[in-house]
């Protein structure tokens, strides 16, 4: 996605900080896929509580705690208890796995 649509995608899909801290990295492309995956996992969280029909990739914010930890920014138009994601990559593998407290 990155090679063929570039900014488009990244615009649509990454707030400015998430896009800060991929291009910051040794291999942002790995990045980009390892938060790309981890929307696409917190994404089918949210979905499958049933409170809500449908959710942007954009409305989900993850950024590196203290530690460097995935951390997911608060999702305002969702009520939930905990929303944790994990992310992790290799060469030219991500992966990533959600779970949403409700």
């Amino acid at each position: 996605m990155l090679e063929s649509h570039g900014d488009r995608f990244r615009q649509k899909t990454f707030s400015p900080k998430e896009i800060s801290y991929c291009d910051s990295k040794a291999s942002p492309p790995l990045h980009y896929a390892g938060r790309f995956a981890a929307k696409e996992a917190i994404k089918k969280c949210i979905l499958s509580t049933g409170e809500v029909d449908q959710i942007g990739f954009n409305e989900i914010e993850i950024l590196p705690g203290k530690n460097g930890e995935p951390i997911v920014s608060l999702i305002e138009k969702l009520s939930y208890i905990k929303l944790e994601v994990s992310i992790s990559h290799e060469k030219e593998y991500a992966i990533a796995m959600a779970l949403i407290i409700i």
